[in-house]
């Protein structure tokens, strides 16, 4: 009888393999993705490392986004 394969999960916990100056070292868009991942995975640790470290750069989190007009109302200022 042949052994059933069961795949080697990893541990929870990864954030020790992160360093800060590693981090930080990361584009703008690859911490973004971390960021993204961590809140998915629930690394809360990681996850807030990253906001830090957007929330210190310039352009790390992008704008909300402007409310727009009406079609109607820019219609009627013409």
């Amino acid at each position: 009888m042949k052994e059933k394969y069961v795949p080697r999960t990893l541990p929870r916990g990864r954030i020790a393999q992160w360093s800060r100056e590693q981090i930080a070292a990361l584009t703008t868009p690859e911490l973004r993705q971390l960021l993204a991942n961590a809140k998915r995975l629930n690394e809360t640790e990681l996850a807030t490392m990253c906001d830090q470290l957007l929330t210190d750069r310039p352009n790390g989190h992008p704008r909300a986004p402007r409310a727009r007009k009406p079609a109607a109302a820019a219609e009627d200022s013409e």
